[in-house]
C-alpha cells in the first residue's frame, strides 16, 4: 500500500532522474531529457524539496491533498525552453512533466489515492451508521 509520502519520493526521484542523467523521451532529437548542464538545478531541487514538506493534507477534516514541489526561479526556462522573437534559443526539457508522466509515478499515486478513499468512505459509513443508530434508538 503507497502513501502519500511515497507518492512524493517517487515524484522527486522520477524529476530528478529527468533532470540528470536523463530519460528516454521522444520529444528530443538526442532521446533524452537530459536537463543538465553545470548540475546546479539538479542540486537545488534536490535539496529544496524535502518529502515530509512535499506533501501536506487538510487536517480539518477536508478532503485536499497538495503535492509542493518546489523549484528555483530559472527552472522554467529549462522545463518550456526558451524562445526570442519567434525563434526556439533552448528547446524545452520538461522534466516535471516526465516525472509526472511515469508509469511508476501514476501507480504509487493511483494507490495512495484509492487507498486515501477507501478510509474517507469508511469514515463517513462509520458516521452514517452512528447516526442511523441514534435514530433508530432515540
Amino acid at each position: 500500500m503507497k502513501t502519500l509520502k511515497d507518492v512524493a519520493k517517487i515524484y522527486k526521484d522520477k524529476a530528478l532522474q529527468a533532470i540528470n542523467p536523463g530519460v528516454p523521451y521522444k520529444g528530443y532529437k538526442t532521446g533524452s531529457s537530459k536537463a543538465y548542464k553545470t548540475g546546479k538545478l539538479f542540486k537545488e531541487v534536490a535539496g529544496r524539496n524535502r518529502i515530509q514538506t512535499m506533501v501536506t493534507e487538510d487536517s480539518r477534516g477536508n478532503i485536499t491533498f497538495r503535492l509542493n514541489f518546489q523549484l528555483p526561479d530559472y527552472a522554467k526556462y529549462v522545463h518550456f525552453g526558451t524562445k526570442k522573437n519567434g525563434k526556439t534559443l533552448m528547446k524545452a526539457r520538461p522534466f516535471a512533466q516526465i516525472a509526472a508522466q511515469s508509469p511508476e509515478f501514476i501507480k504509487a499515486k493511483d494507490e495512495a489515492m484509492n487507498t486515501k478513499s477507501a478510509e474517507l468512505l469508511d469514515d463517513i459509513f462509520a458516521d452514517l451508521d452512528k447516526i442511523w443508530n441514534l435514530t433508530v434508538k432515540g
